[in-house]
This record gives C-alpha cells, structure tokens and sequence, in this order.
C-alpha cells in the first residue's frame, strides 16, 4: 500500500502533466479557431462580442448574446443580436443589456482608517466621514 508522500508525489505529476496538456491543447484549439475566423471572415461584431478594455465585459455580452440568440431565432441582421434585443426595451435598459455603460468608474479618493472603507467624492457624503467630520476632523484627514 502507498504512502501518504508517495500519493501526495504523484498528484503533483499528474497535476504537472495534465498542465502541460492543457496548454497545449488550448494553443491546439486557438490555431483552430484562429482559421475558422479567417477562413470565414468573422469579426468580433459577428460572434457579439463587443471591444473593451475588459475581458470580463467581453465574456458577460458573450453569455447574454449566447441566451438570446437561444431565445429568438430570427433572419441575420446587420446588427448583432444584442444590439437587436435591447432595441425593446426602454433606452437605459437596452443600453445595460448590450453593455454600453457610459458611466465611468472613479478612484476613491477618502479612505476611513479604521474601517478601510472609501469614498470616491461624489454624492452624498457617507455617515462615517459625515460623522468623523462632526467630531471635529477635518475632510483632508481622509484623503488617500
């Protein structure tokens, strides 16, 4: 019977190799869908993905673009589906669901010490500086 080392030893070998099969598999698959795209002329528009900055938008339109092509089967247009769909809904709805958030994320720019929770300057101040700033600090005190 094998011992605790010795399994222990061979998961991490299995665990090397299946590492190195996945990469090279997965350069396996991009080369293939990399002649798909040019042997098709695909472009990002065709497969719904939309061009930013961040994968994880780019994955989030993949998903919703997946579910509503699902739901409507309907003739291809010049649009992509998500662009299609969210023309339905209200003009803010339909921007959220095709993510066009125009909105853009903002620094933190005061930071509580104690709590370690921030606040970017815009709106209503929060209760702890609001707070902190009635006890006779000042707002400089929390500046980042």
């Amino acid at each position: 019977m094998p011992s605790y080392l010795q399994i222990k030893n061979q998961i991490l070998k299995l665990q090397n190799r299946a590492e190195i099969l996945r990469v090279r598999e997965r350069t396996e698959v991009i080369a293939k869908i990399k002649e798909a795209i040019v042997a098709y002329e695909l472009t990002s528009k065709d497969l719904g993905w939309s061009i930013t900055s961040s994968g994880k938008r780019a994955r989030r339109s993949i998903k919703r673009t997946k579910s509503i092509e699902a739901a409507t089967v309907t003739k291809r247009s010049s649009q992509p589906p998500k662009l299609a769909a969210a023309k339905s809904k209200s003009r803010k709805e339909g921007r959220k669901a095709a993510g066009i958030d125009k909105r853009s994320v903002v620094a933190p720019k005061y930071r509580d010490s104690a709590t370690g929770t921030t606040w970017t300057g815009r709106g209503k101040q929060p209760k702890w500086l609001a707070a902190a700033i009635k006890s006779g600090k000042k707002l400089e005190d929390f500046k980042i």
